[in-house]
């Protein structure tokens, strides 16, 4: 729960509130009309995310699958009907995944992406990674974090596959099943940069969902389960790993063209800096007692708005069912199946709709993704999406002061439960914004002792 801190943060939060509109604007708004959003959000209830089991066939759409162009970079043809035979189904493979990164009230990105917003089962693979690691040492700090990119494969037939993925600007950090080959190696990373990934798996139907590793349904790994695709299986040896996916997550260093500033506390300025437009755009303002969504449709190339941050006035309920029902119609138009679409923001709505904060997320186009995360499958799929979502923390000028308050309140020597508990307050993303308190406000014994603190957290 985000504390409120001293007079300052008492009267801006009352400013603020006052300023709210009925309809989540704030009075006194001069910047042009928001373009009327290209996604209808329905009134629902909050989502179900205990979805049976999945039918280990292949994928049953409810309507024609969605008609993509998009070609994979592959080393070998699709696999087709010889004349005089049988037709096959298709092969399609769906990726869905999101980079988060956190924004200050000018717009620059802070490090200090590496910490984990909810524990991976201790089954998935992995780097040790991490100041503290026994192994090896991060030798820069990330300013991107790759979470959950999920690849599901759709076949009426089993087949052996080849899957690689390139990420020039970053490191995969955590896999599941296991990989044949990765790139850099333990102890020969010199930089978040060059990462590579290779799994030689079997896409077969017949695998039974009942030989996969339990998870608990509140676990972040299951609801990506809860998907009709074809089951995925790793061997080596004697040792077999079997899955309904492909997961993998990383780490990065690079900067996206999307900027968002917040330095008048109760607006937010996006701006699309790129060649691409974006297809949505949604902020999510959530808060200790309520929550408030505005879809703002696409936001054209080399183009930006700067929108009032909605006020928290929903029922936290009626805010996560309308934010869900948003970020799912999103997806949905990507090309991406609804159960996918559906199991993806179920895997996301306690970090993107409970987390108390103002957040921004788009769909990032899917050139920007053949270009951060180039892959290559073997045999090629007759149809490939893959689809992203950018995620950005902002960090508002209100965030800042309260921050600071919190950095003065230590005094010059605290203790530390004093340093720990202030931390864990913070939440998440306590690293980037004692960082931008302190460059905002500059540094105190107190301040150094708690970003060294929240550094070394995983």
């Amino acid at each position: 729960m985000r504390l409120t801190h001293a007079v300052t943060t008492l009267a801006a939060c009352c400013t603020f509130a006052l300023a709210c509109l009925s309809d989540g604007s704030v009075a006194g708004d001069d910047t042009s009309p928001v373009p009327t959003p290209d996604i209808a959000v329905a009134e629902t209830s909050a989502p179900d995310t205990s979805v049976p089991a999945p039918d280990t066939a292949t994928h049953p759409p409810e309507t024609s699958a969605p008609d993509v162009q998009t070609t994979p970079e592959t080393s070998a043809p699709a696999e087709t009907s010889a004349p005089g035979e049988t037709s096959v189904a298709p092969f399609v493979v769906h990726e869905w995944g999101t980079f988060t990164s956190v924004q200050d009230t000018k717009g620059r990105s802070q490090p200090g992406l590496h910490h984990e917003d909810e524990e991976l089962p201790a089954f998935v693979h992995r780097r040790d990674l991490g100041p503290n690691a026994y192994f090896e040492e991060l030798p820069e700090e990330p300013l991107q974090q790759l979470e959950t990119p999920v690849i599901y494969f759709h076949s009426d037939r089993a087949r052996e596959v080849v899957v690689e993925v390139d990420f020039p600007e970053g490191i995969i950090s955590q896999w599941y099943p296991d990989a044949t080959d990765y790139a850099p190696l333990p102890y020969e990373m010199s930089a978040i940069a060059n990462g590579t990934m290779r799994w030689d798996l079997s896409v077969d139907p017949a695998i039974d969902p009942a030989s996969f590793l339990a998870v608990s349904p509140e676990e972040i790994w299951a609801p990506s389960r809860n998907v009709a695709s074809t089951p995925v299986r790793y061997v080596n040896g004697a040792f077999q790993e079997h899955e309904q996916f492909i997961f993998y997550r990383g780490l990065g260093n690079f900067e996206l063209p999307v900027r968002t500033s917040a330095a008048e506390g109760d607006r937010v300025r996006i701006a699309n800096d790129s060649d691409d437009d974006l297809a949505a755009v949604v902020i999510l303002n959530r808060t200790a007692d309520g929550g408030a969504v505005r879809v703002l449709g696409s936001l054209a190339a080399r183009d930006s708005v700067a929108v009032p941050i909605p006020c928290a006035l929903e029922p936290i309920d009626a805010y996560v069912a309308k934010a869900h029902a948003a970020l799912v119609a999103a997806v949905v138009a990507t090309g991406l199946y609804e159960d996918e679409a559906v199991a993806m923001v179920d895997t996301w709505t306690r970090s993107w709709f409970g987390n108390v904060g103002v957040r921004v997320l788009y769909l990032v186009p899917p050139s920007w993704t053949d270009r951060l995360l180039p892959i290559r499958i073997t045999p090629a799929p007759d149809e490939l999406v893959r689809t992203l979502v950018g995620r950005i923390e902002v960090l508002t000028s209100l965030d800042e002061t309260e921050t600071r308050d919190r950095i003065e309140k230590l005094g010059d020597a605290p203790t530390w439960q004093e340093v720990e508990a202030t931390i864990d307050e913070l939440g998440r993303f306590a690293e980037p914004r004692i960082r931008q308190a302190i460059e905002a406000h500059g540094t105190s014994p107190a301040g150094a002792w708690l970003l060294d603190a929240a550094h070394q957290r995983p």
